[in-house]
């Protein structure tokens, strides 16, 4: 078996049966290090990275986006763990959002990584690729409107790391993680990226560090365990913890 979590992909067929759909899911990478997000700080500490022009939400707006974000996240991760009817929901309350305040780099990124999800479960085949394409638009629209984003950054690195070869996706990711890695930790205790999903892209970088082989060992060490300093309850930190053992 490999170290890796299992892809989260699109084209890999329709939806499984509920249960094992949850199964495989919680065994993903993407559920295994963003799965503590619930214990996120208040939703007002997201401003800071979450919101930006075009319009952006004026000072007084600010909480009421933050607020509704932090609600549509929790949909979307339900809709990892299986939740049947998360997936409808975080559609609705992030098309929300994007309604009430266009132009906000993260709703659009994870507005991609749904359509990502989608292709991946559809039983319409011929939808799959078009959906793929345009998940990944609205991925790279979204850091490429706000590339000081971490959150957009994260949401486009976990989303594709695992997409088959033939997207091009991978260096893309590793570029993503490269980015965040350095400015992680910092961000987590200032409050402006949740501690769990520094930790989750520290943990990342370092197994991107540690396939480069020996040359980049000590390097890939320091990145774990900074994942576990950064939140040491964490599944990010759990993971760092068990690569730091062997």
């Amino acid at each position: 078996m490999s170290d890796r979590a299992p892809r989260l992909s699109a084209g890999t067929g329709g939806r499984a049966p509920a249960k094992l759909r949850a199964a495989k899911l919680r065994a993903s990478g993407l559920l295994a290090l963003f799965g503590c997000l619930c214990l996120a700080p208040a939703a007002g500490a997201y401003a800071a990275d979450g919101v930006h022009a075009n319009p952006g939400p004026s000072s007084l707006a600010r909480p009421a986006f933050a607020e509704q974000l932090q609600a549509a996240r929790t949909a979307y991760f339900a809709d990892l763990e299986g939740d049947r009817g998360a997936d409808d929901r975080a559609r609705q309350q992030f098309a929300a959002l994007h309604a009430a305040w266009p132009g906000q780099p993260v709703v659009e990124a994870y507005l991609g990584s749904l359509e990502l999800l989608e292709s991946g479960r559809t039983l319409a085949v011929w939808r799959k690729h078009t959906l793929a394409q345009e998940g990944l638009e609205k991925l790279d629209s979204a850091v490429s409107q706000a590339p000081d984003s971490l959150e957009a950054r994260f949401v486009r690195a976990l989303t594709t790391w695992h997409l088959p070869f033939f997207f091009h996706r991978k260096e893309q990711a590793e570029q993503d993680l490269g980015f965040l890695a350095p400015r992680a930790e910092q961000a987590a205790h200032q409050g402006s990226l949740p501690a769990p999903l520094a930790a989750a892209a520290l943990d990342y970088w370092g197994q991107v560090l540690a396939d480069r082989g020996a040359q980049a060992t000590i390097q890939a060490r320091q990145a774990f365990e900074a994942a576990v300093r950064v939140a040491p309850s964490s599944p990010a930190a759990e993971d760092a913890r068990k690569r730091l053992a062997r």
